[in-house]
């Protein structure tokens, strides 16, 4: 078998009707050697008879039980940890491709720019209308220093829309902030490149999504006290006082 170029990691929790969407797309994608992992932390089995179902597929599925410990991040960190190639995705099982050429360009970006990791923009569905995720692609090319706005700014959008180097891990004491934590992190090491167009969809709501059952700007203020409370500080004193006051501000606005 060729060596893959990019592992994309799918982590999945009961709903099989995300999940073949979300496989499906990723299956579509030309010109890239992929690996797909599935890790599933669902206690039916209705992911893992899908998975079977959909074998013919020409890009083989590696499907593997989930650690199932409560935590979803352990179930994303145990896809991470079984990937083999040099670049990564995290693609969640409400999340799909559209570009069917987004993981070729995404590879050839990183061969050729050296950088940290690669954002495409990113059309959310499940809403009224189609709407394009606003920030990515008009300023982010201006917002490469400024992955410290993270915490307070997703202008990445989901995890989906990042491609990244092999090697670091989400943190799974994080809820609300873990994917900005971790873009972050990861963009401490380099710059973005950001690839035009829209390259992957993401749903705005649905049955299950953890973040629509947790006060998500409450969360997040503890979150930001945690970061700034490590040593050495995720978070800078100021950065703290400056975004948990525009979180306060805007919970009391909601």
């Amino acid at each position: 078998m060729t060596a893959p170029e990019i592992s994309c990691v799918i982590p999945t929790h009961e709903r099989a009707d995300l999940a073949a969407r979300c496989l499906t797309s990723v299956a579509a994608q030309r010109d890239a050697a992929l690996e797909i992992i599935v890790t599933d932390d669902s206690r039916s089995s209705a992911v893992r008879d899908l998975v079977a179902a959909l074998a013919p597929l020409t890009i083989p599925v590696r499907f593997a039980e989930g650690p199932r410990t409560g935590n979803p991040v352990d179930n994303w960190n145990a896809g991470l940890a079984l990937a083999r190639a040099p670049l990564q995705v995290l693609i969640h099982q409400d999340e799909f491709l559209i570009d069917p050429l987004y993981l070729r360009r995404a590879i050839d970006a990183l061969s050729s720019a050296g950088a940290a990791a690669t954002v495409v923009g990113v059309a959310v569905t499940g809403v009224d209308r189609p709407s394009r995720f606003a920030l990515v692609s008009p300023i982010a090319g201006r917002l490469w220093r400024a992955r410290r706005l993270l915490p307070l700014i997703n202008w990445i959008g989901p995890t989906a829309a990042f491609v990244f180097r092999a090697g670091p891990r989400f943190d799974p004491s994080l809820v609300q902030l873990v994917d900005v934590e971790f873009y972050g992190r990861v963009l401490e090491t380099g710059s973005f490149v950001r690839l035009p167009g829209v390259g992957v969809g993401s749903l705005a709501h649905h049955d299950g999504q953890i973040t629509a059952r947790i006060d998500a700007a409450g969360q997040a203020l503890k979150e930001l006290a945690l970061l700034a409370s490590r040593r050495p500080p995720a978070i800078s004193p100021l950065e703290h006082a400056a975004f948990s006051a525009a979180l306060r501000l805007r919970r009391l606005l909601a």
